[in-house]
């Protein structure tokens, strides 16, 4: 058996697979055109998620997160097709004091 070692540089990059790059991203991705939804009710459906955030732009995706019943967590994401249109409801949306 045959192993390699990895160089010693420390700015040497190792090589990756990139069979999947089109997908979901990994975990800790910044994706410029998602938006994290929170508050959302739990009779709240992406469905509905997507209907309401229409109106700030094209949404693409929704995802409700769920737990291992189905059960919501109350909280999500949504996809706007644009950058610009995630900044938009960013700068639409800000948070109402109860004072």
């Amino acid at each position: 058996m045959q192993t390699e070692s990895l160089p010693s540089c420390p700015n040497t990059v190792s090589p990756v697979r990139l069979n999947n790059l089109i997908g979901s991203p990994r975990f800790g991705t910044v994706t410029p055109n998602r938006v994290f939804v929170g508050g959302i009710d739990f009779k709240t459906n992406e469905n509905d998620l997507k209907k309401f955030f229409a109106q700030y732009g094209s949404v693409t995706e929704v995802k409700i997160i769920n737990d291992r019943a189905g059960v919501s967590k109350g909280y999500g994401f949504v996809t706007f097709e644009t950058q610009e249109e995630a900044q938009k409801i960013l700068q639409d949306m800000r948070p109402v004091s109860c004072h």
